[in-house]
């Protein structure tokens, strides 16, 4: 394309170049330039682009796009902008042609449940027959298979890229998670939702943040700043103060507003009537927007029936119909790694089972989730990760140690900090009449095999923190490891012995 056409209304200054100039594409990256691209030099957390003007002009950068007083000017093409930052979600729409235009979107956030109602979401879409595009933490769907995904929310340019490839794959919809840290970063910039949720809100990510007013502010812009007109914003209200804010800043925005509860709220858009559940799983009758309704789901816990229904206010908001939507809700187990069982053939116990509960809040919600399916103690391993909010642990151990019969303190991700002190934070939060029943055991492979070999066989052992990954960091090296896999082969060995 012509370079002013990728840069369309930003105001620029052309050196050696002007807006007639051809560009194949845009990079964010010295290490992906080709011949042809336009270098977009980014400054960032760890690293800044304008550090890396040499490298894209020798990998065949047509023109370098750089930002006001970071640096002298090269000899190479190039384009004086504001704002970098700014301009970056913007380019790279343009750069893939504008793919958003083409699909009707839905976002949730939220501290805990964020993956859990993209897949309700996306299972409703399918029961209408709708083609797709999921992102989120446990990985990205594109209309008819699974990709990795690195980010909750991806970075604009690969964030483009999957909804440039998903809409030439026929998606009509699109359902994502918006981190708040994306939020702020402006990664979802020019995407207007046609319906967006929140779940819950509870510590985290303060040391990003900084304070519980900030985080939650940075929640509300997507009901702030990312609705189109006339959009949806539905919120869990049961507990959740920060529901009311969210939805306040939806209405501030024109959107119309939809309130989900569990039947606390009786005037609530979403509200469940009547609890007809018997043992496992949701059977309940509600109001809708789109009228009566009976849910019925095989999820247990009644965050995940927050979830369920904030789901379907999203699936609502897209215009899928009721009955369709309920049809996806009903068959639907949610995401890998959130309540998930392992189980292997043959063992009858210990119940197991991997969540990715990595705050307090969440930790809490899990224990109270799987207590009803406990029959005889209820054990948790936990960790917490290093290099991130050290606040939380300490709240982590005081909760698992207060709430299970057993609780195992182990490693998380502990990055470049030591595990053993991070398990030790975490230990000062328990309380000293629940210390005789809490062990250190800093190997998370030994803790969970521990945790297996000495529960009953009508106990549940929750192994909370790390759900769906498939891997740990240890200082800045990433290794293969996953909850589920050393939990099927601690069952393995109860078997043999």
């Amino acid at each position: 394309m012509r370079l002013g056409t990728l840069l369309g209304e930003l105001p620029a200054l052309y050196c050696g170049c002007s807006p007639d100039t051809e560009v194949s594409g845009l990079a964010v990256d010295s290490r992906r330039v080709t011949p042809g691209l336009a270098f977009l030099a980014v400054p960032g957390i760890g690293h800044d682009g304008h550090a890396f003007l040499a490298q894209a002009a020798a990998a065949g950068a047509a023109v370098l796009l750089l930002e006001h007083g970071r640096v002298a000017a090269p000899d190479q093409p190039h384009v004086w902008l504001q704002d970098t930052s700014h301009a970056a979600p913007l380019l790279a729409a343009r750069c893939f042609g504008e793919p958003a235009a083409h699909l009707r979107l839905a976002g949730v956030t939220g501290t805990n449940g964020k993956t859990t109602v993209t897949y309700l979401v996306a299972a409703m879409l399918a029961a209408a027959g709708r083609p797709h595009l999921r992102i989120g933490t446990a990985g990205n769907w594109l209309v008819d298979h699974e990709a990795p995904a690195a980010f909750t929310t991806p970075f604009p340019l690969e964030l483009q890229g999957l909804l440039a490839e998903a809409v030439a794959r026929g998606a009509t919809d699109l359902i994502m998670e918006v981190s708040s840290h994306a939020l702020v970063q402006g990664r979802v910039r020019p995407l207007r939702y046609d319906a967006v949720g929140l779940t819950s809100f509870s510590q985290d990510h303060l040391d990003f943040h900084g304070t519980m007013a900030d985080y939650l502010a940075a929640k509300c812009l997507l009901a702030s700043e990312h609705l189109r007109p006339g959009g949806v914003a539905v919120a869990a209200v049961d507990g959740q103060p920060a529901a009311a804010p969210f939805l306040a800043a939806a209405r501030g925005a024109g959107a119309t507003v939809w309130r989900a509860s569990r039947g606390r709220d009786p005037d609530a858009e979403l509200c469940v009537l009547e609890d007809m559940s018997q043992g496992s799983g949701f059977d309940v009758q509600l109001r809708t927007p789109a009228g009566p309704a009976r849910l019925r789901s095989p999820l247990i816990g009644g965050y995940n029936l927050d979830n369920a229904l904030v789901a379907l206010g999203l699936g609502l908001g897209l215009g899928v119909p009721l009955e369709q939507a309920l049809l996806g809700l009903a068959g639907c187990r949610g995401a890998p790694g959130r309540l998930e069982l392992v189980e292997v053939p043959g063992v009858p116990g210990p119940t197991v089972v991997v969540d990715y509960a990595h705050t307090p809040d969440a930790v809490g919600r899990a224990l109270e989730a799987v207590r009803p399916a406990c029959r005889g103690a209820l054990w948790i391993v936990l960790g917490c990760g290093g290099d991130r909010d050290p606040s939380k642990r300490a709240p982590m151990g005081r909760i698992a140690a207060a709430t299970a019969d057993h609780m195992i303190a182990t490693s998380d991700n502990p990055r470049t900090e030591q595990p053993a002190a991070i398990v030790a934070q975490m230990l000062t939060g328990v309380a000293p009449e629940h210390r005789p029943r809490v062990l250190e055991v800093v190997d998370r492979a030994a803790a969970i095999a521990h945790a297996i070999a000495a529960a009953d066989a009508g106990d549940l052992v929750l192994i909370a923190g790390k759900g769906h990954e498939d891997y740990q960091i240890l200082g800045t090296t990433k290794i293969h490891f996953d909850d589920r896999e050393h939990a099927a082969r601690a069952l393995t060995r109860r078997q043999r012995s």
